[in-house]
């Protein structure tokens, strides 16, 4: 190793001590929240064909827990995952350590506090009937500092870096991080401080609702693929000149598409139209992303039985791509008119959240979690479960809800069919969905427990299949021209 190699070896190691316990509190927090979301999902699941379970007690009703489980899922493992990648990989990007951890811990605090009692206000009645916003108002304040307090360590991280550089990734985490709080505080004022009136509350809800997924999700995962992609493969992204094009363009576009979200609603004709033409402009950056991402892929697929965290990124850009091909689709009116306000719609986010973003968000913490705690991962066995696991689950799970939601969609507009009859038709689809659900289930407790045995402190560092062990980091710079290598 050169002593250029080895002094940003060395560099490496001090940011990774830096970032290692916030980093692991995060990702620990973003676990509890992913098993016990699921679990949530999957009793709410269960329910859709067996409607007796777990119906005599108040709190496990399908109204409440639907929506604790996607709150638990969305803002528990969902935000708590990308704080974690976030402040490492800007730390890492910037070339300096994270300073004064220690109030970040106070942030997780404070933040999972909020979550805990939002859901646990959904699940004793006190939510409000606004998609993706039902955690009682009381949880905003508590919510918005904590986050305040995060989104100031990656500004003053970056502030003090100590390079001239700023990458693709970087982009997409300071988009995100100053998208969410906006459209998180517009939405609860608007809805719930000085409230709007008629259609105007399920069009500042469905704005919300594309934006969380569109300009938070969506970039956090892009982050991640710009990033490992190159870092791994040891080459720079491909046609990496059309990305700032790409990332300006989603920016733009996707804060217009939301109105996309109730075409056949009661609504002025003018913004589900708005939200078309916004969606179909966002072919310009999809293909660029794709060229970005699949050309650095191009003739590197051999390294995929080499690195986890490569497999979970090549799903997590497939999501990507099919999370957009069914935006476009349902952006057509002749498919929206079948498709809209079904399973096929919530194939839409579930497609961006968990395909794309969440299987993004493993691939992190299969590279990041060997880095911090300077050990392998326990058992490969439960690594090939969970990534078997997610894979299949995807792939099941997307096939059921598009079958399901285009059969469902026809069955609601023949007007001779009883709405019961619909509900029958859908029970092998939600029996379907339950156990899909309980796969994926499987596959993050396989996670979480290797996860308890990396982050132990008594934890031994034991041997490990050379595919699941912890390589060094290319003796490349941290970020080169055209791209991270």
């Amino acid at each position: 190793m050169t002593d250029s190699a080895h002094n940003d070896r060395t560099e490496q190691m001090e940011i990774d001590a830096s970032a290692k316990w916030p980093v692991l509190v995060f990702f620990a927090s973003a676990l509890f929240w992913l098993l016990l979301g699921g679990a949530l999902q999957l009793i709410a699941a269960i329910q859709l064909h067996t409607p007796a379970f777990l119906s005599d007690c108040a709190w496990f009703t399908h109204g409440r827990i639907a929506p604790a489980a996607q709150n638990a899922l969305v803002y528990g493992w969902g935000m708590n995952a990308a704080f974690a990648f976030g402040l490492w990989l800007m730390a890492r990007l910037s070339a300096t350590t994270l300073r004064h951890g220690g109030w970040l811990f106070v942030a997780a605090k404070f933040w999972n506090l909020g979550i805990t009692l939002g859901v646990l206000g959904i699940l004793g009645g006190y939510s409000t009937s606004f998609e993706l916003l039902e955690m009682p108002r009381f949880v905003t304040l508590i919510l918005l500092a904590a986050y305040a307090l995060i989104g100031a360590w990656a500004v003053t991280t970056f502030s003090i870096r100590n390079t001239e550089n700023v990458f693709a990734s970087q982009w997409y985490l300071f988009g995100a991080a100053f998208w969410f709080p906006w459209l998180y505080a517009v939405a609860q004022l608007m809805l719930f401080h000085t409230p709007v009136r008629g259609v105007l509350q399920p069009i500042v809800n469905a704005w919300y609702v594309h934006g969380l997924y569109g300009l938070w999700f969506i970039p956090i995962a892009l982050a991640a693929a710009y990033y490992f992609l190159p870092k791994i493969l040891g080459k720079p992204v491909s046609n990496y000149y059309f990305a700032p094009r790409a990332f300006w363009w989603l920016v733009v576009t996707t804060a217009f598409a939301g109105g996309s979200r109730l075409i056949g609603a009661p609504v002025p004709v003018w913004i589900p139209t708005v939200g078309t033409v916004a969606n179909f402009l966002l072919l310009v950056p999809v293909v660029i992303i794709a060229l970005n991402l699949f050309g650095t892929f191009a003739g590197r697929y051999r390294a995929l039985g080499g690195s986890v965290t490569l497999r979970f990124m090549l799903v997590s850009m497939v999501g990507f791509i099919l999370a957009s091909v069914c935006n476009f689709a349902l952006s057509l009116h002749a498919v929206a008119e079948i498709a809209q306000f079904t399973l096929f719609a919530v194939l839409r986010d579930w497609l961006v959240f968990y395909a794309c973003f969440s299987t993004a968000m493993f691939g992190a913490a299969y590279f990041i979690l060997p880095r911090l705690t300077e050990r392998e991962w326990r058992s490969p066995a439960l690594v090939r479960a969970h990534v078997s696991a997610t894979i299949l689950g995807v792939v099941l799970l997307t096939v059921g809800l598009a079958a399901a939601g285009w059969q469902q969609g026809q069955l609601l507009n023949n007007g001779t069919v009883a709405f019961g009859e619909i509900t029958r038709a859908m029970t092998f689809w939600f029996a379907w969905q339950s156990v899909v659900l309980g796969l994926l289930l499987i596959g993050h407790l396989a996670f979480l427990i290797n996860f308890i045995w990396i982050a132990s402190p008594i934890n031994s560092r034991g041997t490990a299949h050379a595919e699941f062990r912890n390589p060094p980091d290319l003796s490349l710079p941290e970020a080169a021209p055209e791209g991270h290598a």
